[in-house]
């Protein structure tokens, strides 16, 4: 596996994060390049190492680190623009994000030229908020979505796992001290109420998740009921099949005609001048 550190110097008032730009020589280079948006309170490493090692071996992967200044959306999807273009590293893209990274991801695929967008693994995101609500809204109610036919795999921890089990743990005991009497039914009625909120919790969380497949109208969903959260770092290979599956779904432009590259010149160049018919409407 062959690494680059890419540290950044756009702004050398201060410590840019270092980018790792990874992949074994056999990848092919115009393949998309696989670009990873981190969570909050975390690194690309070590939580994504595993998966990195998994898709270096056939893919470029890039692993976007926001740093220690931790910029808000629209700042780190500006230095991510300028970084891509400063290391001629040319669209497409696929897009993988982790949690809060769904902010970023979402943000660069609404301000990066839609074709160079060639698909996305969205992994335990879509409740992370950080993305202008117009922004979100507007990419899943676009028809057709804002992806269009490109591939999107959604991915779902069960991310009350740990809370569900304390509860059932909880529970359980309270039971037994009922049947010696010893509970109160003060504790049973709290118990009872949590239970309750964790499971609405739950459905709502599902309900987020799932929505997002309306950004693609070719789009998957993946459930991993046995791992919470964590799915980059507990579970890297469910992801990388993901991925595999983005990748061998990416949908290929064909190549314009003639007459359509003749069109499509005159149209811009209509667009781009003024025009005295138009003035006088």
């Amino acid at each position: 596996m062959d690494t680059t550190t890419a540290n950044e110097s756009l702004n050398p008032a201060r410590a840019e994060p270092d980018h790792k730009l990874l992949g074994s020589s056999s990848a092919d280079p115009k393949a998309p390049l696989i670009i990873c948006f981190h969570g909050s309170g975390e690194s690309c490493e070590p939580a994504w190492s595993e998966l990195a090692r998994l898709l270096s071996s056939r893919y470029r992967v890039l692993l976007f680190e926001r740093g220690p200044q931790n910029p808000k959306p629209a700042e780190a999807t500006s230095q991510l623009l300028q970084f891509l273009k400063a290391r001629h590293l040319p669209g497409p893209y696929i897009l993988i994000a982790h949690s809060y990274g769904g902010a970023f991801a979402r943000l660069f695929m609404h301000q990066a030229p839609p074709a160079d967008i060639a698909g996305a693994v969205l992994v335990e995101t879509g409740q992370e908020g950080g993305l202008d609500p117009k922004i979100a809204a507007a990419q899943l109610k676009r028809k057709g979505g804002v992806l269009g036919e490109k591939p999107l795999s959604v991915i779902r921890g069960n991310s009350f796992i740990a809370k569900k089990k304390a509860l059932e743990k909880a529970i359980s005991e309270q039971q037994t001290a009922s049947a010696s009497a010893s509970a109160t039914e003060q504790q049973k009625a709290a118990l009872a109420m949590q239970w309750q909120l964790l499971q609405a919790s739950d459905v709502e969380d599902e309900r987020m998740k799932k929505a997002q497949l309306s950004m693609s109208r070719n789009s998957r969903y993946l459930y991993i009921p046995d791992c919470g959260h964590h799915v980059i770092r507990d579970r890297p290979e469910a992801v990388s099949g993901e991925v595999d599956w983005v990748m061998a779904n990416v949908v290929v432009p064909p190549k314009a005609t003639w007459w359509q590259r003749w069109r499509t010149k005159l149209d811009n160049v209509w667009h781009s001048s003024p025009s005295s018919v138009h003035n006088a409407c």
